[in-house]
Formats: C-alpha cells, sequence, structure tokens
C-alpha cells in the first residue's frame, strides 16, 4: 500500500517533534523514487522558514543530517543482497544523496554567510517591461494587476505568519482576497512606507517622482514615516492619498473612482493635467523621453478619458488636442508648436 504523508509531517519530523509512528511513515516515503523531488522543495521550505534554527546553526543542522542520514542507511540496508553476494545501491538513491548533501551543502553555505544572499531565495519578481501590463495571481486568491516597467516581489514559498506582506516598485492595482483567518495583507513600496489591508481594492504609485494610493472598495491603512515618527492615515473609498514634498500624507476626498489606475483598460484619464506629467507618465510607461521645443507647453493642460495602446497613439492624441506637432527624429522626440 502506497503511504503518503503531508508536509505539515515532514516539518514534524524535521523538527523532532513527530511521534515513533510518523517518523517510521516519514523514514518510509524517503525511499520511494518518486518523492525524491518533493522531499527536497520541503526540506528547503523548512529550512528557509525555520528561523529558530539560527542561535544554534551548527548543531541543528548536524542533527538534521544525523536523522536523515540514518534513514539513508537503513534504505540501503534494505536494498543489499544477501550475505556474501555483491552489494548495490539503486543508481537513483546515489543521485538522490549527492543531490541531498549538494542541498545540505548550500544551506549551510548560507546560513554561514549570514544569509547574504537570501533574497533571490525568499522572494519571487515578477517584472513588466516597458508598455507591458500583466495580471498575478497570489496563493491567497488575490490579484495584482501590473503596470508597465514596474515590479512585485512576492515571498517564494507563499505566505506564512501573520501578515501576507508584497513588495512594489513601479504602479499596480490590487483585488485583495479576505481570509478567514483574518490575515493582513501589506504592500511595502519602501522602509518608511507601506499599505496595509485586509480586503479591499486599491491601486499604488510607487514611482521616483511620487507615491499615491486609490481605494476604490473596503479599507486601507497608510503606514509611513515622516520625521523619524511613525505615522497612519486611514483612508475610505474613493480617497486619493499621495506623499507631499515634506513627507506627510495628504488625502483628496470623494474622487471618482473610475479615474483609478485606468491603465488596466488601456485608457487614460486627465482632469486639467498639466503636458509635463503626461510625458513623464509616457516616459515611466513606455521608456520613451518627450522634449519640448517651448517650456510654456509644459504647462498646459489636458482634460479627458482616451484609450490608447502606446506611446505613438497617446502622443497624437496630445498633438491634436493642444494643436501641437510631434517630430522624430531617430530615438528623439520633440513636442513643438505649430
Amino acid at each position: 500500500m502506497e503511504k503518503i504523508i503531508s508536509k505539515y509531517t515532514l516539518f514534524e519530523y524535521l523538527s523532532g517533534r513527530a511521534n515513533p509512528l510518523e517518523r517510521k511513515l516519514v523514514e518510509e516515503w524517503i525511499t520511494q523514487k518518486e518523492n525524491a523531488e518533493t522531499f527536497h522543495r520541503w526540506l528547503l521550505e523548512y529550512e528557509t522558514q525555520s528561523p529558530q534554527f539560527v542561535p544554534d546553526q551548527e548543531a541543528a543542522l548536524a542533527n538534521l543530517l544525523r536523522r536523515v542520514d540514518s534513514a539513508m542507511e537503513e534504505v540501503e540496508g534494505e536494498w543489499r543482497k544477501e550475505e556474501g553476494e555483491e552489494e548495490r545501491v539503486p543508481s537513483w538513491l546515489g543521485r538522490r544523496s549527492n543531490r541531498f548533501w549538494l542541498a545540505a551543502a548550500s544551506v549551510t553555505l548560507l546560513l554561514s554567510c549570514g544569509w547574504a544572499f537570501r533574497e533571490p531565495i525568499q522572494y519571487k519578481s515578477y517584472q513588466t517591461a516597458y508598455g507591458q501590463t500583466t495580471d498575478v495571481y497570489l496563493e491567497d486568491g488575490s490579484r495584482v494587476a501590473l503596470n508597465s516597467n514596474s515590479r512585485l516581489k512576492v515571498p517564494r514559498l507563499g505566505f506564512w505568519g501573520d501578515v501576507r506582506e508584497v513588495a512594489l516598485e513601479g504602479e499596480a492595482e490590487f483585488s485583495v482576497s479576505h481570509t478567514i483567518d483574518h490575515k493582513r495583507f501589506v504592500v511595502k513600496t519602501s522602509k518608511e512606507f507601506q499599505v496595509e489591508v485586509l480586503g479591499t481594492t486599491f491601486s499604488v504609485f510607487a514611482r521616483p517622482r511620487g507615491t499615491k494610493v486609490a481605494l476604490k472598495s473596503g479599507s486601507v491603512r497608510i503606514d509611513y514615516s515622516q520625521n523619524n515618527q511613525r505615522r497612519e492615515v486611514m483612508m475610505e473609498p474613493g480617497d486619493l492619498a499621495f506623499l507631499d514634498q515634506e513627507g506627510a500624507v495628504q488625502l483628496e476626498r470623494k474622487q471618482d473612482v473610475k479615474t483609478f489606475a485606468p491603465w488596466t483598460e488601456q485608457r487614460y484619464v486627465f482632469n486639467g493635467t498639466p503636458v509635463k506629467e503626461i510625458l513623464a507618465m509616457i516616459e515611466e510607461n513606455f521608456g520613451q523621453k518627450v522634449s519640448l521645443s517651448d517650456s510654456n507647453i509644459a504647462q498646459r493642460s489636458i482634460t479627458g478619458n482616451f484609450k490608447t495602446k502606446n506611446a505613438e497613439e497617446l502622443l497624437k492624441t496630445i498633438s491634436e488636442v493642444l494643436d501641437l506637432r510631434v517630430e522624430q527624429n531617430g530615438g528623439s522626440i520633440l513636442l513643438t508648436n505649430n
């Protein structure tokens, strides 16, 4: 009869808390060829999630290796022929043993280096190129619409603990699923700024020229630091929050939620938006820098709802509305008066 164990049972075994029956089941499960890859994946996950091993790293790792090595020796004994015959070990067991020692050596190296390279192991990054958007679905059912030239980092091995935490560079819209254990969801944009929610829909803009949060539904709390003091601001649906030049969060109440993250529908909504801001957005989203022949053009503004797929279409719209001319010379783009 095939024996199947859960990840929880293996973790109990590795931590030394398994009962005799569980230990026997795990050690028999390890001997099965088809379980080798799952064992190594769960082993790496266990080591990553077990900070209790850090204070006494060498003793903890040695204890783990002794337990697993003991199980391996029992397996080899079962595979040996009767006394007097040639002793052979299955080739898959030798390969698995080599992979295990390689994984164990990697864990030891990471621990001895103080986890200097832990971020690529602990987090998976989703990166969009200029002009590209994508949807990222998280393990808790939440959806993240990632705008162009943006990066989202999520825990590679899944959420654990009391907080579901992700990191954002760029712009994204979050549709956060509520969990039955009321686990908080946190979006970090820097050490000084984060957005915390339970279940809601909101967008975050976090680029060099500013940070903004727009709330469509639910409620969020912004935690930020100003003058080395921790502060917080609660938002309601329809609120638009942004960081001012002094590092304080300002709220604009009862905004039109349809203008929040229109890029998810390949739309751009302008409400008295100055040209300089539109050109900054084009550079952020499409990687195209646009120059102006006259500095006065920068202060002219546009109001309207425009559907466009790329920078060329958007620049054409701007030029037609403001009676400007688009001049392109190689990779250089210039807006001039007609």
